[in-house]
C-alpha cells in the first residue's frame, strides 16, 4: 500500500454551488493535525471563508491558478500570482474574489490546522505579522545543498513564525534534481504548480516509491521519508512544499 498519498487534480470534479464556488477535501485523514480542500471560485463571483480563534485552529490559503483578491476591512490583496494568503485568526472577516476578467477559475488551496500547545506557545510568544499576503516573486530566497545548482530555492512562511506551520517553492528547468534528504518531525505536502512536470520519490521503513506528477497534483508524504525528486529535460519544477512540524521544532522559544 503506498504511503504517499496523491490527489490528482485530473481526478477533481468542482460541483459549484450557488454562488459559484466549489469545495472539495482531499487527502482527508492522512494527517490527524491538518485538513486540506480544494476550492474553486468562478469568475466575478466571491467566497467568505469561517475564520477562526487563534485557540482553535490556524488556516492557510494557496493561490495556485486564475486571478482575483482578497479583501479586509483594511486592505486589499492582489492575486496575480501564485500568492499565499494566512489570516490574523478572528480579528477581521475577510472575502476572496475571483476577478470578472479572469479567464479561469480562481484555484485555491486552503489548509486548516489544530492549534497544539506549541503553536499557542509560539504564536502568543512571537509570530509573522498577520494578516500575511506574499507572491512567489516576493519570497526570500534560501539554498540548500543537495540541489542542482540553478535551481531556485523559496519561503513564502517561514519556519518557527506561523506556529507548527511553514511554506516555501522549488524552481528549476530540467534536466535537475534535488538531491535524497530527510525531515524527521516535518508532514510534508507538495503542490504541483501550472506548468511543473516531474519525478517525485521517497523511501518510508524500507519501501520506496516513484511517482510521476503533473500540475495541479498535490502530494502527501509522512515524517521520517526520505524522499527527493528529479524532472528530465523538458519538464520543469514549480511546485510549493508546505509543512508542519508535528511536535514543534526543537530549542527553546524564548
Amino acid at each position: 500500500m503506498s504511503f504517499v498519498k496523491v490527489s490528482r487534480d485530473a481526478d477533481i470534479v468542482y460541483n459549484y454551488d450557488e454562488n459559484g464556488v466549489a469545495r472539495v477535501p482531499i487527502l482527508v485523514g492522512e494527517c490527524k493535525d491538518c485538513a486540506l480542500e480544494r476550492v474553486a471560485i468562478k469568475p466575478g463571483c466571491q467566497w467568505k471563508p469561517d475564520i477562526y480563534k487563534l485557540e482553535e485552529h490556524n488556516q492557510v490559503f494557496l493561490f495556485m491558478d486564475g486571478e482575483g483578491y482578497v479583501r479586509t476591512p483594511r486592505q486589499i490583496f492582489n492575486i496575480t500570482e501564485v500568492a499565499v494568503f494566512v489570516p490574523e485568526f478572528d480579528k477581521e472577516s475577510f472575502t476572496i474574489h475571483c476577478s470578472a476578467k479572469s479567464k479561469k477559475p480562481l484555484k485555491i488551496m486552503h489548509a486548516v490546522s489544530e492549534i497544539a500547545e506549541y503553536d499557542l506557545q509560539c504564536l502568543k510568544h512571537a509570530r509573522m505579522s498577520l494578516p500575511r499576503f506574499r507572491g512567489l516573486s516576493q519570497a526570500w530566497l534560501y539554498k540548500e545543498f543537495n540541489t542542482a545548482e540553478n535551481v531556485q530555492q523559496l519561503t513564502l512562511l517561514e519556519h518557527r513564525n506561523l506556529g507548527r506551520l511553514s511554506m516555501g517553492g522549488t524552481i528549476d528547468q530540467g534536466p535537475t534534481k534535488v538531491g535524497t534528504h530527510i525531515h524527521n518531525e516535518l508532514e510534508q505536502w507538495y503542490i504541483v504548480l501550472p506548468g511543473s512536470e516531474f519525478t517525485y520519490y521517497a523511501e518510508h521503513d524500507g519501501e520506496k516509491e516513484e511517482i510521476h506528477v503533473t500540475e495541479g497534483d498535490i502530494t502527501f508524504t509522512p515524517h521520517s521519508s526520505h524522499h527527493g525528486s528529479w524532472c528530465e529535460e523538458g519538464e520543469a519544477y514549480k511546485y510549493i512544499w508546505f509543512e508542519l512540524c508535528t511536535d514543534g521544532y526543537p530549542g527553546d522559544l524564548a
